[in-house]
């Protein structure tokens, strides 16, 4: 469960920083939602709200007595009708939550922001107008269960 707890974690500490931000949508303005885990998928045509989602993409674990780190992809798809603005609104959300995360490197009271972060905006060609995409690749410490050691009292 402990990259569920991870990304619930980032979920629910990444939805109240973004309470601030909507897109401009022909329905009016909608809020940025955030998942933990996978979007929904879609099912129709209809139009789609701006969203962040948070998924674990690679576990790694460490040397006994170390902790093991997860890789977390947060991506982020906004919706911006504007070709010569659009991809501003996504650096800015994007930019907005890079720098919460370093300021505030530890989520859920157990899992701890390791360095090197990386961003990056998907290259122009293939966005899906008027979806604008990047992805944020953090790493993680996770809790490591201990190796349970043969008792050789017995042979």
């Amino acid at each position: 469960m402990t990259p569920i707890t991870l990304m619930e974690g980032l979920a629910a500490f990444l939805r109240k920083e973004l309470e601030e931000y909507s897109a401009s949508q022909p329905s009016g303005e909608l809020p940025v939602l955030v998942y933990a885990g996978f979007p929904p998928q879609r099912s129709d045509a209809e139009e789609q709200n701006s969203f962040v989602y948070i998924a674990v993409a690679e576990i790694t674990d460490a040397t006994p007595n170390d902790y093991s780190t997860a890789d977390v992809d947060i991506v982020f798809s906004i919706y911006d009708e504007s070709e010569e603005e659009a991809h501003i609104n996504l650096f800015n959300i994007m930019e907005h939550v890079r720098q919460t995360l370093l300021r505030h490197r530890v989520i859920a009271e157990r899992h701890r922001l390791e360095l090197p972060m990386k961003t990056e905006i998907f290259p122009w060609a293939d966005q899906p107008f008027p979806q604008w995409q990047g992805r944020i690749r953090a790493t993680y410490s996770v809790s490591q269960p201990q190796e349970e050691e043969i008792d050789f009292d017995y042979f």
